[in-house]
């Protein structure tokens, strides 16, 4: 057996005495001290890390798996969390396929003679989402709803050569920052349009009086960010007299119960796409869903699968229309998306074909029902009203009696994520994987902290 010219301390140490001395001599140095010279003092930790000897491997994975144990999840917790990402259940199948050592894989499909099983899943992807989306152009994949959202914004400044972009308010806080964060730098003004105070919908009167000046493009959020869904149709006629594209982000699941948007005057779609398939994962990754008509494709950012002729004469799938993209164009590009979204845009496709058509729509019912059922017995705890009185999905905004924040905090001690703080109100989204049994529950735990806060 060879050995080692010095021990051995810990099996996670890669470097010897002699390879750090090797590299201290490549670069010139005499010392670790003098490599770190340029560091200024104040800033130094000035002693050792403080940590602990070497485990086992099997005393480290019992440390890491206690110290896991106390976190606060879904799995542990009753959870109304919403606000734009939804806990639902995942298909064991999604998870089978897309650990695949055949799909997972970083690599962008340049070679289509080589990669024709992932083309052809991302081309159902886009195929299913343009169903959704009654759009005919979907590209595979963004990073999320809000660059999504920022980037069809932008989408639509570079098709009709304006630099004006109108939204609601009512789109979700942390969107509204990505979407200023993207147009800021390119030199776009954000204007926001009112909501009814009594609906918590748009105020079409508004909208009109914000196209005083001409504007790209009008966002609108459907369900916005007090869980009312929006009157598409009426937004469109606005933003068809004014010569402007009508973009509409929307909760992916209500495309299973809804007329698509595409079909009621939207020019672009975006969603987020965690609902489809995708784990909550402390907020990512996710996906961004973007579609559009077919006079804007050349102006649309990310991939786009299609079907060509391989040089046999046999039909084949490729990336098309790469000219618009990074590797071609550079600075010139419509984005430069990444190759990791690919695979989760795979697990939506995956997601939503082992649904199939029926299961979900099934799904999203449930989501309206439930949720409409745990606003009934809210709306019975004395002192909780409605913050808005227009139609909702699965999530909904109330007025408390108490305050937001103290309630929040006594349900997290009772082991129930009661929703979020939204403008003074609190948000509840409810979704499938809530028992009948587990709302009854958090209505009894809500009307017991509400009373007691109330004292």
């Amino acid at each position: 057996m060879e050995s080692h010219p010095e021990p051995l301390i810990c099996g996670y140490n890669v470097h010897r005495e002699a390879d750090r001395q090797a590299m201290l001599e490549a670069l010139g140095l005499t010392s670790v001290a003098e490599l770190f010279s340029p560091i200024p003092q104040e800033v130094r930790l000035g002693r050792e890390l403080r940590l602990p000897p070497p485990h086992s491997e099997w005393a480290l994975g019992r440390h890491l798996r206690e110290l896991a144990s106390r976190n606060a999840s879904t799995r542990s917790h009753l959870s109304f969390l919403g606000g734009g990402v939804y806990e639902h259940h995942i298909p064991a199948v999604v998870d089978s396929l897309t650990s695949s050592e055949r799909l997972m894989t970083a690599y962008t499909p340049y070679q289509p003679e080589m990669s024709q099983g992932l083309l052809q899943i991302l081309f159902e992807y886009q195929r299913m989402l343009s169903l959704l989306t009654g759009l005919r152009i979907v590209n595979s994949s963004l990073y999320d709803g809000a660059t999504a959202m920022a980037e069809a914004a932008w989408m639509a400044c570079a098709a009709t050569g304006r630099r004006r972009v109108l939204a609601s308010s009512r789109i979700w806080p942390e969107w509204k920052s990505v979407l200023e964060l993207y147009m800021r730098g390119r030199g776009v003004e954000v204007a926001y349009v009112a909501t009814d105070p009594v609906s918590g919908r748009l105020d079409l009167r508004s909208l009109q009086e914000s196209f005083t000046r001409p504007a790209a493009t009008f966002i609108l959020q459907t369900p916005n960010s007090l869980g009312i869904l929006e009157d598409i149709p009426a937004a469109a006629d606005v933003c068809q007299q004014h010569d402007a594209l009508f973009n509409v982000s929307c909760y992916p699941m209500i495309l299973a119960l809804l007329k698509p948007p595409g079909e009621l005057g939207a020019d672009i779609v975006t969603c987020e796409g965690q609902p489809l398939g995708l784990p909550l994962s402390a907020g990512g990754p996710s996906l961004g869903v973007l579609a559009c008509a077919k006079r804007l494709r050349e102006f649309m950012p990310g991939r786009l699968v299609g079907e060509v002729t391989d040089i046999h004469g046999q039909p084949a799938l490729a990336l098309i229309m790469e000219w618009r993209e990074q590797h071609v164009s550079r600075e010139k590009a419509t984005s430069n998306i990444c190759s990791n979204q690919a695979h989760q845009a795979m697990r939506a496709a995956i997601y939503l074909a082992a649904l199939g058509e029926r299961g979900f729509r099934e799904l999203a019912a449930q989501c309206a029902a439930k949720a409409r059922y745990l606003h009934e017995k809210l709306l019975a705890i004395p002192g909780v009203e409605p913050a808005a009185g227009g139609p909702f999905f699965n999530e909904f905004a109330l007025r408390l009696p108490c305050p937001v924040p103290l309630f929040l905090e006594r349900m997290l001690d009772r082991r129930v994520f009661a929703g979020l703080e939204m403008e003074g109100n609190l948000l509840v989204a409810v979704t499938e994987v809530r028992a009948r049994a587990e709302l009854d529950e958090a209505a009894a735990l809500f009307a017991e902290t509400i009373g007691a806060l109330r004292q």
